[in-house]
C-alpha cells in the first residue's frame, strides 16, 4: 500500500494484524526496526557459507506474514541486500503486507548504485499485489488537538522545561502507584539527572537530562551528532516521554540534522512516544525550504539567493546555483543555524518532510495520546482522563 500521508496505509494494516489469527504467525515491525534487526543477526552469523540465507531462513521459520511500516529506503547497505534477503523470504513462503509513501518504481529514488536496486522492485511487483492509496485528505489533520505539547512563544524553552519535568515527576508517581520500579532510576522529584543508555551493538547513549521515564535534549544533542535509528529506538525503549529543544527551521546549513530528524519522529512516532517540542516555528514552517524537484518546478518568484539541489541520499554531494535560476524566493525566513537562506532540492527528504509534518501533528492529538497511555501500566491513571477528553471532542463535533 502506498499513497501520502494521513491516507490510512497503517491504519489498515493494523486493522490486518489485529484480526489475524494467531496461525498466519503476523509479525508487525517498522522498516528501520526490522533492517537493524537483520544487520544485527548478520553481524552475529559465523561460519556460515552464505550469512544473508541463513538469516533469511532463520526469519521465515518464526513468521508466515511479515506487517511491515514505511519502506523507504535511504541506506545503501540496506539497499544492497534488500533483493537477496525478500528473495529469499519470499521464495520460502512469506507474505509481506507493507506500507510506503512512494510506489515501488520510486524508491531509493536516485540512490548511489540504484541500478543494484532495481531487481529487487521488480521482485516486490511480481510477488505483491500493489496498492495505490492517494488521496487529497490527511485524516491524522483531522483530529483535534491538545495544547502543551508543542512550544512557539519566545518563553518556549522554559516552558518545555516545565512540561518534561511535569510529565516526569507523573511518571515516577504512576511507576509508584503501579508497583514498578523501571522509572525510578533516573532523577527524583524535581531533581532530574544524566543516565547512559543502552544501544544496539554495544554502543550507549549519554542522556543529558532524565527523570523517571521522560528524557530531555537539544535539538542539537539528538540531531547534530552521527546518531541513527539505532540510537533513538534505545530511547523509545527507556522513556515514554521525550522533549525535545530547540528545533531550528530547516535549509541547506542543516540539512543532515534535518534527515535524522525525519527518523527520529519516525521511530518515535512508531514507538507512541509521547513529544514535547520547543521550535522556531509550526511542523509545516519548519521545512518550508525543503523542496522536491516537482516542487521546485512549481515555485515562483524571483528572488536571488542559493539552492543547494541533492541526487536523493543524505550522503549525496551537492551542487549549488541560484535561486534566480530556477524561479524561487528566498523571501520565507532563515535558519538559527547560521542564517542561511539556502533551498534544498532533495526527494527523498521532500517527500519525508510530508509524513513528519502529518506525524507532528497527529502526537499532539487526543486519540495519540490515548494510545500511548494504554501501551504503559503507569499511564493507566491517564486513560480515563484522554477518553473524558475524546468524548468531550466527540460531542462537540455533532
Amino acid at each position: 500500500m502506498f499513497g501520502g500521508v494521513g491516507c490510512g496505509k497503517t491504519m489498515l494494516m493494523d486493522l490486518l494484524v489485529a484480526s489475524a489469527p494467531k496461525e498466519f504467525q503476523v509479525q508487525r515491525t517498522h522498516f528501520h526496526d526490522f533492517m537493524l534487526d537483520i544487520h544485527g543477526r548478520l553481524r552475529h552469523t559465523k561460519g556460515e557459507a552464505d550469512p544473508l540465507k541463513h538469516v533469511a531462513d532463520d526469519v521465515a521459520a518464526g513468521i508466515k506474514v511479515l506487517a511491515l511500516d514505511e519502506l523507504f529506503v535511504t541506506d545503501v547497505a540496506d539497499a544492497m541486500i534488500l533483493h537477496r534477503l525478500f528473495g529469499r523470504l519470499w521464495d520460502s513462503g512469506l507474505v509481506l503486507v507493507a506500507t510506503s509513501n512512494r510506489a515501488p518504481d520510486a524508491l531509493y529514488e536516485n540512490g548511489l548504485q540504484r541500478q543494484l536496486f532495481l531487481p529487487f522492485i521488480a521482485r516486490l511487483k511480481e510477488a505483491c499485489v500493489i496498492h495505490n492509496m492517494n488521496s487529497p485528505v490527511d485524516y491524522r489533520r483531522l483530529a483535534h488537538h491538545t495544547r502543551g505539547l508543542y512550544f512557539l512563544t519566545p518563553d518556549r524553552t522554559a516552558l518545555l522545561h516545565k512540561a518534561f519535568l511535569e510529565y516526569g515527576e507523573d511518571s515516577l508517581s504512576g511507576a509508584a502507584a503501579a508497583g514498578s520500579s523501571s522509572s525510578s532510576s533516573s532523577g527524583s522529584v524535581g531533581n532530574p539527572g544524566p543516565l547512559n543508555v543502552d544501544v544496539a551493538m554495544g554502543r550507549t547513549l549519554h542522556v543529558p537530562q532524565a527523570l523517571g521515564s521522560a528524557a530531555m535534549f537539544d535539538f542539537d544533542e539528538l540531531c547534530n551528532r552521527p546518531l541513527a535509528a539505532a540510537d533513538y529506538i534505545a530511547l523509545a525503549d527507556r522513556f515514554h516521554t521525550l522533549a525535545v529543544a530547540d528545533v531550528p527551521l530547516f535549509n541547506a546549513a542543516n540539512r543532515a540534522a534535518a534527515y535524522r530528524f525525519v527518523t527520529l519522529i519516525d521511530v518515535m512516532y512508531e514507538h507512541r512516544v509521547r513529544m514535547l517540542i520547543s521550535a522556531e516555528a509550526t511542523p509545516f514552517e519548519l521545512f518550508e525550504r525543503i523542496l522536491t524537484q516537482q516542487d521546485a518546478r512549481k515555485a515562483g518568484g524571483t528572488t536571488a539567493g542559493h539552492i543547494s539541489i541533492s541526487s536523493g541520499s543524505s550522503s549525496s554531494s551537492q551542487r549549488s546555483m541560484t535561486v534566480q535560476q530556477h524561479g524561487f524566493s528566498s523571501s520565507s525566513g532563515s535558519s538559527s543555524s547560521g542564517g542561511s537562506d539556502d533551498v534544498v532540492v532533495d526527494d527523498q527528504l521532500g517527500f519525508a518532510k510530508d509524513r513528519t509534518i502529518s506525524r507532528l501533528t497527529e502526537m499532539q492529538s487526543v486519540e495519540y495520546l490515548l494510545q500511548h497511555a494504554k501501551q504503559r501500566p503507569e499511564l493507566q491513571h491517564l486513560v480515563l482522563a484522554l477518553q473524558e477528553a475524546q468524548e468531550r471532542q466527540r460531542r462537540q463535533q455533532q
